[in-house]
């Protein structure tokens, strides 16, 4: 089962409670105010030139094992 027919299954068997919380939550996300965004868009220009500068680094071998990277958030986060 793909990721898009367990969530269609999900909501298919959600009360309608629920799924009007998700809908007033989509909703506040898209239509909140920018100053309250943790992260701005970015342009498209500004995503390649962020990605070209991580491969670039990465190619440099300044990267970190996924398995490090996972027990630092599992430490920092609790989870």
């Amino acid at each position: 089962m793909s990721t898009l027919e367990y969530t269609i299954s999900l909501l298919e068997t959600m009360p309608e409670e629920k799924l009007k919380e998700i809908q007033n939550y989509i909703q506040y996300i898209i239509f909140r105010d920018d100053a309250t965004m943790p992260f701005k868009p970015l342009s498209e220009e500004e995503i390649v030139k962020q990605l070209t500068e991580s491969t670039i680094k990465s190619d440099m071998g300044a990267t970190t094992q996924a398995d490090v990277v996972s027990q630092r958030m599992r430490e920092k986060y609790a989870i």
